[in-house]
């Protein structure tokens, strides 16, 4: 297995400007008493975020990854679990946590612990899914009357609203110019959204003969992904203010995808597959969609999803140690209801 300090050393050394490696050298993050180990983020510093519980979801909590170690986040007062969402270049991490009597969005850092954030006036729960480098947090603030998105910074909670007509939002990703991304709820819908504090929430709409949509990601040129979803399936889909939206397809042999994280050279990654598995993909304009499955080093690890792509090219992904030692098999994984923990790796490109 590759080794710790060679990643700090790439890390530290590995230039700014990235293109689509070949191939990628994979480091396994380990876990914490043998736990699933699931991803959500990972910062340009190699930092990543995510949580990690039993393999069916008992006693969750949120990790915060060096670069070295895993390190526990603990519930906040009252709470019996946690998860994390994001992380900024800071190593600042948000989620949700549940306390003795409602969901709160959190906000730690290494100096200060774990913050609550609140509610929206008048709510009751809240749960934070995305920060920005000048920390700037969103997420969704729910009550009787439904959830509504939010952005929160030192001043407060703001609500983002909802398109017109919609009841509900939630928000999951923003930018450094404080740009954010998500869906709003309608009676029969979700579409995705992009919000401004000069423009306000805009639609992003659909991908052709489908009918709702939700965006998941925005990168600091403005570019948006995430999914479309109709009757002939789930498509991952790429946006941008020239070009609209754009299908990315799935892998062969696939009937959906999903793209979750997005770097600033407009590269993202996800997951593809069918109702017989998933397999992480990385997409880019060069080279289209590409299973991660064929581009690691490794013959025993099956890559099911990925999450996050930072601006020097590493990914952070997850799947299973494969036991027939051929990682282009379908391993039938979720978060959860199945048998085995998740790990999570680190991926280097190779030059």
């Amino acid at each position: 297995m590759f080794k710790i300090f060679t990643l700090v050393a790439f890390i530290t050394s590995f230039a700014s400007t990235y293109t689509c490696a070949q191939r990628y050298r994979v480091v396994d993050l380990g876990s914490l008493q043998a736990r699933s180990v699931v991803p959500a983020a990972l910062n340009n510093n190699g930092q990543a975020a995510g949580r990690t519980g039993q393999p069916h979801g008992e006693s969750t909590h949120a990790f915060f990854w060096s670069g070295t170690r895993l390190f526990n986040i603990n519930p906040l007062p009252g709470g019996e679990y946690c998860a994390a969402f994001a992380i900024n270049n800071s190593g600042d991490i948000v989620g949700y946590s549940n306390t003795a009597k409602s969901m709160r969005a959190f906000l730690w850092t290494t100096a200060s612990g774990l913050a609550d954030l609140g509610t929206l006036p008048g709510d009751t729960s809240s749960e934070a899914r995305g920060i920005n480098n000048t920390g700037q947090i969103v997420g969704t603030s729910t009550g009787r009357n439904g959830g509504h998105a939010f952005i929160w910074s030192n001043s407060g909670m703001q609500s983002l609203g909802t398109l017109p007509g919609d009841r509900g939002s939630q928000a999951f990703g923003v930018n450094d110019s404080g740009q954010v991304v998500g869906g709003s709820i309608s009676r029969n819908a979700t579409h995705a959204f992009l919000w401004t504090r000069s423009s306000g929430m805009r639609a992003l709409g659909v991908l052709p003969n489908q009918t709702t949509s939700v965006a998941l990601f925005i990168n600091n040129a403005g570019q948006v992904v995430g999914s479309s979803t109709g009757h002939d399936g789930t498509r991952g889909f790429f946006w941008s203010a020239a070009d609209g939206m754009r299908d990315l397809g799935t892998l062969p042999g696939g009937d959906y995808s999903t793209a979750t994280g997005l770097n600033n050279s407009g590269i993202a990654v996800g997951a593809s597959g069918s109702a017989l598995g998933l397999h992480a993909f990385i997409w880019d304009e060069l080279n289209g969609m590409q299973d991660l499955n064929s581009l690691i080093d490794s013959q025993n690890v099956v890559l099911t999803g990925a999450s996050s792509i930072n601006d020097k090219g590493l990914i952070i992904a997850f799947g299973s140690p494969s036991s027939g030692g051929a990682h282009t098999h379908v391993v039938e994984l979720d978060h959860e209801s199945h048998a085995g923990p998740l790990h999570t790796f680190v991926l280097i490109p190779v030059r």
